[in-house]
C-alpha cells in the first residue's frame, strides 16, 4: 500500500549507442510520438523528455543522445534507474565496447536496466540467448528484451522501471507531458517531419531555430528557419514550386496542433548555414553544444 499522498514518480534515462533504438523506446514508453526516431546515426541531438502519467504513477523518460559521442553524468547520476538499449543485431559487439564498460562503471549507484532492441530481427526461441550473453558479460539489475515499433515487450519494461521508482509527491502537475517548453517540442515535431519527407542524410543536417513563437487570432503562429548545412540542400527542401516545404509545414503542423492542442500555423523559411555541424559557434547558437 502506498503511502498516502504518494505515488511512484522519479526519472528514468534511456542511454545506449546510435542507432540502439533509444527514441522509438521513450515513443513507446511514453505513449507519445515525442523524439524524431529513424534509422540514421546522431538522429537525436540533445536530451528529450516525455512522462508517462497515471493516476498512481508518473514517470519522466529522458532520451539521450548516443553515448558514443555524449554523456552527461549529472543526468545519469540523478535518475531513478537507467534503460541502457543494446542493438541485439549487434550484440557481442556492443558488450565488448569500452564506451559501454565505461558507462556501467559510472554508474554502478544506479539501477540498469539492460533492453535489447529490435528482437523482432530473430525467433522468440532465441531472446534467452541474448538474456545469457548479457548476463555473462555485464552487471544488472534486470533485461527486457523489446521491438518498441511494434510494442513487444514494452509493456513489461515499462513494469520493471516503476519497481525502481521511488514513492514519493507528485513531481509533476497533471496534464504535463514534457519538462521542455511547447516552442522545444515544437521544433522537435518539425524535425520529426524532415526525416519523413527528405533523404536522411539531408534531415540530420538541418537545425530548426524558432524565430517567432506567439499567438494570433487563437492560434500559435510559429516562424522558424530550417538552416541547411549546404548550399546545393536549400533546392531538396524547398522542392518544385515550394511543394516540399509545404509537405514538411503541413506535416508539422499536424504533429504539433495535436501535442499542445490547439491550432497551429507554421511558416517556414529555408536558410544556408554552410557546413555548421562542424562549427563550434553554430551548434552552440542553436543549443545542441553549452
Amino acid at each position: 500500500m502506498s503511502e498516502p499522498g504518494k505515488i511512484r514518480s522519479g526519472y528514468a534515462a534511456i542511454a545506449g549507442s546510435a542507432n540502439s533504438g533509444k527514441s522509438a523506446l521513450i515513443n513507446a514508453l511514453s505513449c507519445r510520438n515525442i523524439s524524431p526516431s529513424y534509422n540514421y546515426r546522431g538522429t537525436t541531438r540533445i536530451s528529450i523528455s516525455s512522462i508517462y502519467m497515471t493516476e498512481t504513477e508518473q514517470v519522466c523518460f529522458i532520451d539521450t543522445p548516443p553515448l558514443d559521442y555524449y554523456e552527461d553524468e549529472e543526468l545519469f547520476r540523478n535518475s531513478d534507474v537507467i534503460c541502457l538499449t543494446l542493438n541485439s543485431t549487434e550484440l557481442s559487439t556492443k558488450l565488448k565496447s569500452p564506451v559501454l564498460r565505461n558507462f556501467i562503471n559510472r554508474n554502478r549507484k544506479t539501477p540498469i536496466i539492460f533492453v535489447p532492441t529490435f528482437i523482432d530481427y530473430f525467433p522468440a526461441e532465441l531472446h534467452g540467448a541474448f538474456t545469457n550473453q548479457i548476463s555473462m558479460s555485464v552487471n544488472y539489475q534486470e533485461i527486457v528484451p523489446v521491438c518498441a515499433p511494434c510494442g513487444q515487450g514494452v509493456s513489461r519494461l515499462r513494469s520493471a522501471i516503476l519497481k525502481y521508482i521511488p514513492e514519493r509527491g507528485k513531481l509533476f502537475p497533471d496534464g504535463c507531458t514534457s519538462l521542455h517548453s511547447e516552442r522545444f517540442l515544437v521544433s522537435e515535431q518539425i524535425r520529426i517531419s524532415l526525416f519523413s519527407v527528405l533523404p536522411a542524410e539531408i534531415a540530420a543536417t538541418i537545425a530548426v531555430q524558432i524565430e517567432e513563437f506567439s499567438i494570433r487570432d487563437q492560434k500559435r503562429y510559429v516562424r522558424a528557419n530550417l538552416h541547411v548545412a549546404r548550399h546545393s540542400n536549400k533546392g531538396v527542401v524547398i522542392g518544385r514550386k515550394g511543394a516540399m516545404l509545404q509537405d514538411i509545414a503541413d506535416l508539422a503542423s499536424k504533429g504539433a496542433s495535436r501535442m499542445i492542442e490547439r491550432p497551429l500555423y507554421l511558416d517556414l523559411w529555408v536558410k544556408v548555414r554552410e557546413s555548421w555541424p562542424e562549427n563550434r559557434d553554430d551548434l552552440i547558437e542553436f543549443g545542441y553544444l553549452f
